[in-house]
């Protein structure tokens, strides 16, 4: 098991708040939410055992934290590939505003937050509750364009499609070393331009959902 902790430099110059945020996003995507103890963030961080409390109250409240990281960015920048989408009319760029935000914030570092997310959607973790507000709008623009292009598309599969997309974005752009152990079983590796290509080609096809289906 990896030793996570905060680099002295880091510790030095980031706030409280901040270095139990970081140890918490390190430890979350080892270990899954659920085996990480406040006490074990804590000794991550270097901080006392009265910290999390005094800067977040609650395990619960530092998760949401930690979950609102990057959510803003997110919002923002799929809005902007979805009104693109709109122009284009094609599945695959639909497909694009769901995987390029997420690979950019792998690009910039934030692998372990998208290992979190993903480790939280596949259980179904109550922690996502407090992402749900957030994510509405995203999900409602994404249903009206899909129906555009599938107007026959039954809403349960048009929605089923868009959250299994998500979650197999986030699983593999959060641990995309994994990936390339299992691909390495075939002789294939993928370095980040082609995963993340990869990736918008299986996003399209989930969308297009069965042959002849609507």
């Amino acid at each position: 098991m990896t030793n996570t902790s905060i680099e002295p430099s880091r510790a030095t110059n980031d706030s409280t708040d901040q270095r139990l945020l970081s140890a918490a996003e390190q430890l979350f995507a080892e270990r899954g939410v659920d085996a990480v103890s406040l006490r074990a963030i804590m000794g991550a961080a270097g901080t006392n055992v009265a910290s999390v409390h005094y800067h977040f109250g609650s395990k619960e409240r530092l998760i949401e934290a930690l979950l609102d990281k990057y959510l803003h960015q997110i919002e923002t920048r799929r809005f902007a590939l979805l009104d693109t989408a709109e122009d284009a009319g094609t599945l695959r760029s639909i497909a694009e505003a769901i995987v390029m935000p997420l690979a950019e914030i792998g690009e910039d570092g934030g692998t372990a937050w998208l290992s979190t997310l993903g480790k939280l959607l596949i259980s179904g973790h109550p922690a996502l509750i407090a992402m749900g507000a957030s994510f509405q709008p995203q999900a409602a623009r994404l249903q009206e364009l899909i129906l555009r292009l599938r107007p026959q598309a039954q809403l349960p599969a048009i929605r089923f499609g868009v959250t299994h997309a998500v979650t197999l974005t986030c699983v593999v752009l959060g641990d995309t070393a994994h990936t390339n152990r299992l691909m390495s079983l075939s002789g294939t590796y993928l370095d980040e331009g082609q995963m993340r290509a990869q990736l918008i080609d299986m996003v399209t096809a989930i969308l297009a959902g069965p042959p002849n289906a609507g």
